[in-house]
């Protein structure tokens, strides 16, 4: 300006464009965050630098060129050459300032005692979202999706905090809206119905204040399918202007929309909410007829990409590693049409395998867009585990519960994860006050958890309840309680309920007793693609402990060098917290084909990245066996020792689905034998599960033989 520059630090611009480009309108500080930090997850302090570094900038000139007004709860605003008082001695500004200051005390005053009772207004209005009624002949899923997206479009605002889609969902026709706002922790319940005909669309909503059960606003809306979207907006108008919110993120203008295609993609997307194995091989053309009525359909590219990725989970590993490519390659598609689509961005690192670099990016992007949400929660804390942050982890499953309380996915992963991380009563505590009052359940999930920290006669005591009962946890339970049995050695193996044997069980199943190595055609399959990789992750991992058994380790380290790396672990890349078990049999591997240095490299990256995991903070179980594996590696006999006794005495019992059941047999573990505390580590695991092998003989009444 006049001749005069000022450098910027980048964060800053980008700050200062995204507010010009749109000024005066008002931009949220999530909008703020999403363009100019690339959708990372950041504290307010960042943004609020921004702004104060740019209101310094402005006064730098005179006039100033621009000032940024603050809209509170919402956002920021740029003003283009604010108005200013080009007079005026020092003393008269000094009385305007005065003047200024009583007459805002004077307002404040003013407006605490005419509108105090409206400051609680100003919170995040809580609210709940019920699936909107069907009132047309067929399936729901329409109608369902309908208030689906209302609920979409609220929760991506900064003044309401909307109760998750899953814990909605829950509730049937007519429910008792107290109820409602009781078991969802809200003030505010939306109901309504859908009524389609012959391409004609009737769509009617009621805001209802749940404590005393006030209407306080409501809509009917005709029009086509094509109107659907904008119906979906004014609806979200209408809550906000019931609630005295202001919608920020809603467009002005609803985009048009295929009405036909949209339809599709709805009923396709509640066929694949219904967690039925099939629904794939359903919803698979409903979402092809769509994107050819509507190729520029982001949302049904997901979609097509989610169910691709379910159907060929019943087609067995072949089955999936054959479908993954068509799979990805829709959820790229779906990203290309629309980068803001965080489902899209879920789906793609699920399928790129979560541990990876590029999938890492994809879950923090999901996550920083759908923050507010119990699935935005989901994703952030899946990118935290794979970044070693497990505490912090936790804490946003938690957040996740808060949001959706009745979705059973992310209390499921709380409870899990806390046990995991050796804090039973903490496990057992969420299980008490989530089913006060069902005992099937609690045992269920209490076994679960007894399990988990090797307490496996009070597992089988518990599953043994619960698979006499007539509950839907009766055949998971059973089966719960054969895998305990061929634990300890009181079974052969385990059997579904068709009679089918499950070889190594499930992922709390020790492996079955080393056998052969897969034939190099076997392993060359299973291992020489990322898909294959990726599906075949727990079956290469036990393959290449017996190949390096069998001194096969040529295979294994030209599986190394190639482009898909071995054990998902590439050369030259920094070795992820959840591959820290991995890398020591790649080291190893090395060594034996002389090549010490590359060995010794991936080791001191592996020790790297294990120092930081452990200083965010708590680790679950598991982790302290892989730090173990790696420091016994390199020889840091006191360090690895120290952390399997540290794991002992958390609950470790090294029983999992990649582990050999005796950890002697453990290749990483090799230069431990004969150590006087690694053979009072092995007395101690083998009398424990001695122990725990008569508990549970005598609690199942099963005899044991002399």
């Amino acid at each position: 300006m006049d001749g005069a520059t000022r450098d910027l630090e980048p964060k800053v611009l980008q700050v200062l464009i995204a507010l010009a480009s749109v000024r005066p309108s008002v931009v949220s500080r999530d909008r703020l965050i999403e363009q100019c930090w690339d959708g990372r997850i950041v504290g307010d302090d960042a943004l609020n630098r921004c702004i104060v570094a740019l209101r310094h900038l402005a006064r730098e000139f005179s006039p100033e060129p621009f000032a940024i007004e603050t809209v509170p709860r919402v956002g920021y605003s740029l003003v283009e050459r604010p108005a200013r008082n080009p007079g005026g001695t020092g003393i008269a500004k000094t009385m305007l300032a005065f003047a200024l200051v009583v007459s805002l005390l004077m307002l404040g005053t003013l407006a605490y005692f005419r509108f105090g009772s409206e400051r609680a207004e100003a919170a995040p209005a809580s609210i709940a979202v019920l699936p909107f009624r069907n009132l047309s002949t067929g399936d729901s899923y329409f109608a369902d999706g309908v208030g689906e997206e209302v609920l979409n479009t609220l929760s991506r605002e900064p003044q309401f905090r909307v109760a998750g889609r899953a814990s909605s969902g829950q509730f049937g026709k007519d429910p008792d809206v107290r109820d409602v706002a009781r078991r969802l922790n809200v003030d505010y319940v939306l109901e309504g119905s859908v009524r389609s005909q012959g391409g004609r669309v009737r769509v009617n909503a009621d805001l209802v204040r749940a404590s005393d059960r006030v209407r306080l606003w409501s809509g009917s809306f005709d029009g086509t399918l094509n109107d659907i979207f904008a119906i979906q907006t004014a609806i979200g108008d209408g809550v906000a202007t019931g609630l005295r919110r202001q919608l920020i993120h809603s467009p002005a203008k609803a985009r048009p929309v295929n009405g036909e295609a949209y339809a599709l993609y709805l009923n396709a997307r509640g066929l694949l909410r219904t967690e039925n194995p099939q629904s794939g091989q359903d919803a698979i053309p409903l979402l092809r007829e769509a994107i050819r009525l509507d190729p520029s359909s982001a949302r049904s590219w997901a979609g097509l990409a989610d169910a691709l990725y379910l159907d060929a989970r019943t087609k067995g590993n072949d089955g999936l590693v054959a479908a993954l490519p068509q799979a990805k390659a829709a959820a790229r598609h779906a990203l290309e049409l629309d980068p803001y689509l965080a489902e899209a961005h879920g789906s793609l690192a699920e399928l790129l395998g979560y541990e990876t670099p590029e999938a890492f990016a994809h879950l923090r992007r999901a996550a920083a867009l759908e923050i507010r949400t119990g699935e935005g929660q989901m994703w952030l804390s899946e990118g935290l585990v794979t970044s070693g942050q497990f505490a912090d982890s936790i804490e946003a499953l938690r957040r996740a519960h808060e949001l959706d309380p009745l979705w059973p996915f992310p209390l499921r992963a709380l409870i899990d994860d806390l046990a995991a991380s050796g804090d039973r009563a903490a496990a057992e505590a969420m299980i008490k006050k989530a089913f006060p009052d069902d005992a099937t359940v609690q045992d269920f999930a209490m076994a679960r958890v007894a399990r988990m920290v090797g307490d496996f006669s009070e597992a089988a005591r518990r599953w043994s309840v619960v698979a006499k009962s007539e509950s839907r946890w009766a055949v998971p339970s059973k089966l719960g309680l054969q895998e305990i049995l061929f634990t300890l050695s009181l079974a052969k193996d385990v059997r579904e309920p068709s009679g089918r044997a499950l070889i190594g069980g499930s992922r709390f199943v020790a492996a079955p007793p080393i056998t052969a190595a897969p034939s190099a055609s076997e392993w060359r399959k299973h291992s020489g693609s990322f898909e294959a990789s990726l599906v075949f992750a727990d079956e290469n991992a036990l393959a290449a402990k017996r190949m390096l058994r069998e001194g096969r380790t040529r295979e294994l380290v030209a599986t190394y060098d190639g482009g898909v790396g071995l054990l998902r672990i590439r050369k030259g890349e920094s070795v992820r917290p959840l591959r820290v078990r991995d890398a020591p049999i790649i080291a190893l591997a090395l060594r034996e084909q002389g090549r010490f240095a590359e060995a010794d490299d991936l080791l001191r990256r592996s020790d790297a990245t294990i120092r930081t995991v452990y200083a965010y903070g708590k680790v679950p179980i598991f982790f302290d066996e892989d730090a173990a594996g790696v420091w016994a590696t390199q020889g840091k006999t006191n360090l690895a020792l120290g952390a399997l006794e540290r794991a002992l005495g958390r609950g470790w019992l090294h029983v999992g689905h990649t582990d050999f059941p005796r950890l002697e047999d453990e290749p990483v573990f090799r230069s431990l034998r004969g150590n006087p505390r690694f053979e009072a580590l092995l007395n101690k695991r083998a009398a424990h599960f001695a122990k725990e092998r008569a508990e549970t003989a005598r609690a199942l009444k099963i005899r044991l033989s002399s």
